[in-house]
């Protein structure tokens, strides 16, 4: 009797196991990408969560399906960049590698990896997850990634996004000199803004980051991941051509056709001439003279050569920082100059449109650098 009790205690047991719902299994992806990272397979618990309204800046933009994996909150990566008007997406499947664009910056996460990519500068990440056919990447990530602060309000269950980002919320394998190079400030300067005493860094610890004024992207060398000086000893500008400045009047009068255009962060290439932003416009008119431009202003601010600003001419690119959007002081917006202190661009506020930068306070404060593409 004994025996067949507890027979039937482990037949009872068995069933009741076999019911039981187990916890989500996902095999992170191995694949080799540009980012250089080996993933094994990790166990993921899920947990369901409820529809998200997006709120940037605390205004309700979109709403979003996140997950809650191992305590964190996860949203879907395409459909975030594109809620941060990184609207240009593409997938790489030999790399299992996301590439998106705001026309600026051009982000690159790969599924599985821990390090993503911000222009030509890596950054630490929560290794993105692929789970029923969605990419997720985790909010710590997003605000790594994207340079806002983006944090899970569980009061009203939203999603929440500081953009410019005013904190770093510090990652694994991150030190304070990445943190300070990533944001283009100096250890000194994030130092003194938090108070450190040390060089020490908590994961999840939350960095105020240095005054925007404090921030400044200088002069990239072309080829090479090392910024060089804003202004190069001994760089003579190069003298322009008749060639090239014939060339430029033409470029010019070209970009003065499309006065008006209306202006779409991240804009697809194919979506020009109807919608552009600041550098896929450029890119659609000097490759109508024959001149291929990179996608976005960072990758743009590599070509050519350097020239100081008391010397530029017709048909040069200028760049500028865009601090309303980039805590960072990146490149966040190229124009092309005109002549006379005035530059042709796009903003959004009024599309394609010719705007005097020698006599704008704000253009002449954001001021970063200038070059020549037109040889």
């Amino acid at each position: 009797m004994q025996n067949r009790n507890l027979k039937r205690l482990a037949m009872m047991m068995a069933v009741t196991f076999a019911m039981m719902p187990l916890p989500v299994m996902t095999d992170a992806l191995a694949a080799k990408s540009p980012l250089r990272q080996t993933v094994t397979a990790v166990p993921t618990m899920q947990a369901p969560v409820d529809r998200a309204g997006v709120a940037i800046n605390g205004k309700m933009v979109s709403a979003i399906d996140p997950l809650l994996i191992n305590g964190k909150y996860f949203v879907p990566f395409k459909q975030m960049a594109t809620i941060l008007d990184y609207d240009d997406i593409r997938y790489n499947y030999s790399t299992k590698t996301y590439t998106a664009t705001d026309g600026s910056y051009t982000v690159r996460v790969t599924i599985g990896g821990s390090r993503a990519m911000k222009g030509d500068e890596a950054v630490n990440i929560e290794p993105p997850r692929f789970l029923n056919g969605t990419t997720y990447l985790s909010l710590d990530s997003v605000s790594s990634v994207f340079n806002v602060f983006a944090y899970f309000k569980s009061e009203n269950g939203s999603v929440q996004v500081q953009m410019p980002a005013r904190l770093y919320h510090v990652q694994t394998g991150d030190t304070l000199y990445e943190v300070a190079k990533a944001h283009h400030t100096t250890v000194e300067a994030v130092r003194s803004a938090n108070g450190l005493r040390s060089d020490m860094l908590m994961v999840g610890q939350d960095l105020r980051l240095p005054a925007e004024a404090l921030t400044r992207e200088t002069e990239p060398a072309r080829g090479s991941t090392a910024p060089a000086p804003t202004a190069p000893q001994g760089t003579a500008t190069p003298a322009q051509s008749s060639a090239a400045l014939a060339k430029a009047q033409a470029i010019i009068t070209t970009g003065k056709k499309y006065m008006g255009v209306p202006y779409k962060f991240g804009a697809k290439p194919s979506e020009a001439p109807r919608r552009m932003d600041c550098s896929s416009f450029l890119q659609y008119i000097f490759k109508k003279h024959g001149i291929t431009l990179p996608r976005d202003s960072r990758q743009q601010s590599r070509e050519g050569t350097y020239v100081s600003k008391s010397n530029l001419k017709p048909g040069d690119l200028v760049f500028f920082k865009y601090p309303e959007r980039y805590s960072d002081g990146r490149v966040g917006h190229v124009g092309m100059y005109i002549g006379n202190g005035q530059m042709l661009h796009t903003v959004p506020k009024t599309g394609v449109t010719i705007t005097n930068m020698m006599k704008s306070k704000y253009w002449t404060r954001n001021y970063l650098y200038g070059r020549r593409v037109i040889r």
